[in-house]
């Protein structure tokens, strides 16, 4: 007997298995009945036994395995029994459990077989893995998906509702602390309170942004004629006025206009300029400039502090550096702001890079080709 007849006429055999260790690995506190153990397992044999029972050329083999079987485009039982165990509490790794203990039921009771061993056996032992291969990386790839989407969703509607109340903190900070006849400590207040609502509404974006950057289509932007330096005046003086302990300077050389995204370019100013307070010397100097260049217009943004060590200059814009490095105290920020910054100057088709000692102090800079020659050509 070969092993998808094998597979066929013990089907029943096989899914209690199935649904013995579905009942044991179900998240804490589960009830699921019988039919939701035994969540698409009959479709998915009968998929694989389709599958081994169909002559393949070497050809179709390969494609199959790099993913791109026939069919990829039609919701398949593995796909939709993924979305049914995420709904249901399981997480991915219960999930490739659950594959692998078929796998291991299958094989078993096939090897008591006494034709098991012989050339047509193993072949089929073979065409088998592939068939549960296919059917897992169809499972995993619509889990991530339905994961990626359901973060999508919840970030989308935190990011709706916290505006509103911001935006509310935002005018009342700034009606305060410019009410007149208030002695200085209510002044301070409303500084202060306009300080953090800028660092939430930073955070919120690059949060936003990370999302967006996470799916892969990377972060749209909407180039247009502009000048630079008045992107950066004006955020600079946001923060002057909410970092009153610090002092800030600008110097901008040479014609700094070009092509980009003027929401954008000010994120950029505002990450580096946030990373320069939090992480330079208290109550420090920041100095911010914009200087031209033959074909780019450069930005840069320097403060004084414990310097950074070279080897981490490449590594400090990767997502796990900048959230795990115990430089960057993830209780000050999210620890995307210089990934997001790394991300903007590359949808710019910029670059980005750092010097940092003990001297100098550290920089950050920035170059931005004038206009999008990529685009353009």
């Amino acid at each position: 007997m070969r092993l998808h007849n094998f597979i066929s006429a013990n089907m029943e055999a096989i899914i209690l298995e199935w649904e013995a260790f579905a009942r044991a690995i179900q998240p804490s506190g589960g009830d699921m009945d019988v039919m939701e153990l035994r969540d698409h397992a009959q479709d998915m044999l009968l998929v694989i036994i389709d599958d081994m029972s169909t002559n393949q050329t070497e050809r179709q083999r390969t494609r199959k395995s790099k993913g791109q079987s026939p069919g990829s485009n039609i919701e398949t039982a593995a796909e939709t029994h993924a979305e049914g165990r995420l709904l249901s509490g399981f997480s991915v790794i219960l999930l490739v459990a659950e594959y692998r203990a078929l796998r291991a039921s299958v094989l078993r009771l096939w090897f008591q077989e006494p034709r098991s061993r012989e050339q047509e056996g193993l072949e089929d032992v073979i065409r088998f893995n592939e068939a549960i291969d296919q059917a897992l990386a169809e499972s995993i790839s619509r889990y991530s998906d339905a994961v990626i989407k359901n973060s999508d969703i919840f970030l989308g509607m935190l990011g709706h509702d916290l505006r509103a109340p911001l935006q509310s903190i935002s005018f009342g900070a700034e009606s305060l602390k410019l009410t007149k006849n208030i002695d200085a400590s209510h002044v301070q207040i409303g500084t202060r309170i306009l300080g953090s609502v800028h660092r939430l509404k930073g955070m919120l974006d690059n949060l936003m942004d990370f999302t967006q950057s996470r799916i892969g289509g990377g972060l749209s932007i909407h180039p247009v004629p502009m000048d630079l330096p008045a992107i950066v005046s004006r955020v600079v003086e946001e923060f002057r006025g909410s970092h009153p302990g610090h002092v800030f300077r600008e110097l901008h050389t040479g014609d700094c206009r070009g092509e980009w995204d003027p929401g954008r370019l000010g994120q950029i100013c505002q990450n580096l300029i946030g990373n320069a307070i939090h992480h330079g010397a208290p109550k420090g100097e920041i100095l911010v400039c914009c200087s031209e260049r033959a074909e780019t217009v450069e930005l840069s943004v320097h403060n004084a502090g414990d310097p950074i060590p070279t080897k981490d200059h490449k590594r400090i814009f990767d997502l796990a550096e900048s959230t795990m490095s115990g430089r960057y105290n993830p209780d000050k920020n999210m620890g995307l702001g210089l990934y997001i910054v790394r991300e903007l100057v590359q949808a710019h088709h910029g670059m980005v890079s750092l010097t940092s000692t003990s001297e100098d102090g550290t920089t950050f800079l920035i170059e931005l080709p004038k206009t999008d020659t990529e685009a353009s050509s």
